[in-house]
């Protein structure tokens, strides 16, 4: 369970870091930020922001030498990487890329339920001290 939670975890954060990065180049290149009025360009210019999210999750995965197959205990390419190291990083580096461009709205749900579930046993959990909080006896003053 906690390699499952770094992954998701490490996945996450590439996410959030491409898409800032992302972000930003939208802001400076017009081609890449600027919605269209006809909506087949603009279709065009979605795949291209989505494409270069995925090829900036990709560069970050390999800058920052994230391995998703062994997060994910997969000894798929263990062979690839002892003989092509270069070959297994290329595709290690596609897959998060790949991972963390449109597995998005899954974590984003994901981590939605988890902020729901806390926030339930958050309230779960007041509401249990509330229950057991001692009555004060008030004296009656005005007689």
């Amino acid at each position: 369970m906690e390699d499952l939670s770094r992954f998701f975890t490490i996945i996450g954060a590439v996410f959030a870091a491409a898409k800032g990065i992302t972000d930003l180049f939208k802001a400076h290149w017009p081609w890449l930020g600027e919605p269209l009025d006809n909506p087949q360009e603009e279709k065009k210019r979605e795949l291209r922001v989505v494409l270069f999210n995925a090829l900036i999750s990709a560069l970050l995965a390999g800058f920052a030498s994230i391995d998703v197959f062994a997060l994910l205990g997969l000894n798929t390419f263990a062979g690839l990487k002892a003989t092509i190291p270069a070959l297994y990083l290329l595709i290690n580096m596609l897959t998060v890329g790949l991972m963390a461009t449109f597995g998005s709205p899954f974590l984003h749900e994901l981590l939605s339920i988890l902020i729901e579930f806390k926030e339930n046993l958050r309230l779960r959990n007041q509401a249990a001290t509330l229950q057991l909080l001692p009555a004060r006896k008030t004296e009656n003053t005005l007689k």
